[in-house]
């Protein structure tokens, strides 16, 4: 392969099929706090804290409450409400040991829960029965 064949699928990958960057998925809470570096790593670790353990929760809530009682409809209340919760766990401990990045972060810890980001992955992950 040639260095120009090399180099385009890297610009490929890196910007144009970025799917952060194509779905803009995840940007509220890292244009809030990422003036400074400290505050964006926090707020990075938050969010794949809340997507990793909440894809794990959704999937089997999906895969053992809601596909065997046939209530598959009831996904997207269920799925929100354990995004939510993860949340709320994340800044109950972040107010408790951090004080200070607490008051960094703001409203914009909340708003994880609202990141469509989280929200992709727990769908995802139960669709393809991961």
């Amino acid at each position: 392969m040639e260095f120009n064949q090399v180099l385009m699928i890297a610009i490929s990958v890196i910007f144009i099929n970025n799917f952060i960057l194509s779905k803009f998925l995840g940007l509220c809470p890292f244009i809030g706090v990422s003036k400074k570096t400290e505050p964006a790593f926090y707020m990075g670790l938050a969010v794949t804290f809340v997507m990793t353990a909440s894809s794990i929760i959704t999937w089997a809530v999906y895969i053992f409450l809601l596909k065997p009682f046939h209530i598959e409809y009831l996904r997207t209340l269920s799925f929100i409400l354990v995004i939510a919760s993860f949340v709320q766990l994340i800044e109950m401990f972040i107010q408790k040991f951090s004080p200070a990045l607490y008051r960094v972060f703001g409203i914009y810890l909340a708003l994880i829960t609202t990141n469509c980001a989280v929200f992709g992955v727990a769908v995802l992950n139960s669709e393809m029965f991961l």
